[in-house]
C-alpha cells in the first residue's frame, strides 16, 4: 500500500514540475494543472471503485464460507442431538427395566416372607 501511495506521489510531482516548467503562460499553466489534476481525480477515483468492488466481493465470498460452516455445524449439532436423545431413551429404557426387575423382585420376596411368616405361625 506505501509502494502504491509514494509511487502516485512520485508521479504527481513529476507531472507537476514538468507543467510548472514548461514554457507557457501563467493561465496556460494554470489550465493544464487543472487538467491533469482533473484527470488523475478521475483515476484515482476509478481505482477507489475498484477497490470497494473487491472489498464487497471479498466481503460476500467470507459471508458465504460462514453460512456454509454455520450450516455444517446446525447438521453436526443435530446429529449429536439426536444421538444424545437415542442414548438417553436407551439409558431410560434400560433403567425403567431394572426397576421394574427390582419391583418384581421385592414383591417375590415380600411374598415369600409373608408365606414363610404364615407357615410359621401355622406351626
Amino acid at each position: 500500500m506505501r509502494s502504491s501511495r509514494d509511487f502516485l506521489t512520485g508521479i504527481i510531482t513529476g507531472v507537476v514540475i514538468g507543467l510548472l516548467t514548461a514554457p507557457r503562460s501563467g493561465k496556460e499553466t494554470r489550465e493544464k494543472l487543472t487538467e491533469e489534476a482533473n484527470k488523475r481525480t478521475g483515476d484515482l477515483k476509478d481505482q477507489l471503485q475498484k477497490g470497494v468492488s473487491q472489498v464487497k466481493e471479498g466481503f460476500e465470498q467470507a459471508k458465504s464460507q460462514v453460512n456454509q460452516y454455520a450450516d455444517k455445524a446446525k447438521e453436526q449439532y443435530g446429529q449429536y442431538k439426536d444421538q444424545a436423545q437415542d442414548a438417553f431413551s436407551r439409558e431410560k429404557e434400560d433403567l425403567k427395566s431394572q426397576y421394574n426387575n427390582k419391583v418384581d423382585q421385592l414383591a417375590d420376596d415380600a411374598q415369600s416372607g409373608v408365606e414363610h411368616s404364615k407357615d410359621a405361625f401355622k406351626a
